[in-house]
């Protein structure tokens, strides 16, 4: 069938058979129960089984450790690619001992159980620095840990390796270019809107400009550039932080994230001064980050005239490399992929009459943990502001109207740019339909 609108498309759509995931699994998750266990067990040397947890969640590319409370015991689980892999139980005696290490290499009170607690602490290793934040949640039988690894010495990736269509690339380039102006990077939490904004200070980085940083915390620790960092506990805010920032003469400006009115008009307002601004919001798409702004009560005169491009992402697995097969999309498959992407495919495509798409898929290995995905990459919607756009925002125009004009404006949604990438070979049409409403 031709699909020609969304209710359609709704209905067709499940030709895509979204297949559960595997639980991940791994041989080397009982080689670390193991090691773990013996250090508790026998050793008692919480110290040396907290370092061994992380470095090897860090070795399975790990983002998080959750230390969840269950009735008999604890489950240690790791967030790998976005999933979270259960791998293995602690004791309710041998997770005594970690939480007890966590707490006191994290300045957090030993004997406070029922107020929830964060704060972060560094493992200083040879080859690298890690830095872990510690979240502390009072639950019913105890205390529930969620640990962030932040490796400070991770590699920023180049803008370029960031897998930008061409045409949002080139607009990117054009606005950081710029002398001032505001460039927003949005998406819900654990999108790593923040590498972006790294890869884009990388790019800006040189000894002629002050560069200064509004960061909570700081991931990755950059030459040349001035960084500060959100401390609450002791009154550093954001609003507090932006005005004394403003004092130290920056040409750029990167803002971790926007939160409140205050700080997107003191945001807005050094934008308007002459300052390169670079932040990161809570939105679902990159037409609707303007919507959240005015709500939030920034005057429209003062959005279009600060505003330079807002870029939208989603962090999506990527299929494994080791074990990824080719697969030809069948007619229905290809329906899908023309609809999805006819406003801005080539002609060829849309008059497309037989199966000729080829799609990818998994197979399973021991390298991916027998989930299919390895790693993740980007996916992106990037709105420019042209000088229609800004008229249109200063006269109020619906959202809606703005997404339209922009489409006229080379603009690729969020859905076109995974399907371009699902093409070749970086991730699943599964996938999009597990994430993308």
């Amino acid at each position: 069938m031709n699909i020609e609108n969304e209710e359609q498309f709704d209905k067709v759509k499940s030709v895509f058979k979204v297949q559960d995931d595997q639980d991940l699994k791994s041989s080397r998750f009982f080689d670390l129960e193991k090691l773990i266990k013996d250090a508790l067990d026998y050793q008692q040397d919480s110290e040396k089984a907290l370092t061994l947890i992380t470095k090897w969640a860090l070795s399975f590319w790990s983002s998080d450790i959750h230390y969840d409370i269950l009735e008999n015991d604890v489950q240690l689980r790791f967030r790998i690619d976005g999933n979270l892999a259960n791998v293995f139980t602690l004791s309710k005696a041998q997770y005594k001992l970690i939480l007890e290490r966590l707490k006191y290499k994290s300045d957090l009170k030993l004997n406070i159980t029922d107020v929830p607690q964060d704060w972060k602490y560094r493992i200083n290793d040879t080859e690298r620095k890690i830095d872990v934040r510690i979240s502390t949640l009072p639950v019913k039988n105890w205390e529930n840990v969620v640990c962030r690894i932040l490796d400070s010495t991770n590699s920023i990736p180049l803008l370029s390796d960031l897998w930008f269509m061409w045409t949002s690339k080139r607009q990117i380039e054009k606005s950081i270019k710029k002398k001032n102006w505001m460039i927003l990077v949005t998406w819900p939490t654990w999108s790593w809107k923040t590498t972006t904004l790294y890869s884009v200070l990388n790019e800006l980085n040189i000894s002629q400009k002050k560069i200064i940083t509004l960061e909570d915390p700081i991931e990755y620790e950059l030459p040349w550039v001035v960084q500060s960092e959100v401390n609450e506990k002791k009154w550093y805010t954001y609003t507090t932080w932006l005005k004394a920032l403003l004092r130290q003469d920056p040409d750029i400006i990167m803002i971790w994230e926007i939160r409140d009115i205050e700080t997107a008009q003191i945001a807005a307002q050094s934008s308007l001064t002459w300052h390169l601004v670079l932040s990161t919001l809570h939105t679902k798409s990159a037409s609707e980050t303007l919507e959240r702004l005015i709500n939030m009560w920034l005057p429209p005169y003062i959005l279009s005239s600060s505003i330079d491009i807002i870029i939208a992402q989603r962090l999506v697995r990527k299929i494994c490399p080791d074990c990824i097969e080719k697969v030809e999309a069948d007619a229905s498959q290809n329906e899908i992929i023309k609809w999805m992407m006819k406003d801005i495919w080539i002609e060829a495509v849309s008059k497309a009459k037989k199966s000729w798409f080829t799609l990818y898929r998994w197979a399973w290995c021991e390298k991916c943990l027998y989930s299919w995905y390895k790693w993740r990459i980007w996916i992106y919607e990037v709105l420019y502001f042209s000088d229609t756009i800004r008229e249109m925002i200063r006269e109020g125009t619906s959202p809606a109207e703005i997404l339209k004009e922009a489409r006229n404006q080379d603009l690729i949604l969020m859905r076109e740019d995974w399907v371009l990438k699902a093409m070749r070979w970086k991730t699943t049409i599964e996938e999009l339909f597990k994430v993308i409403d």
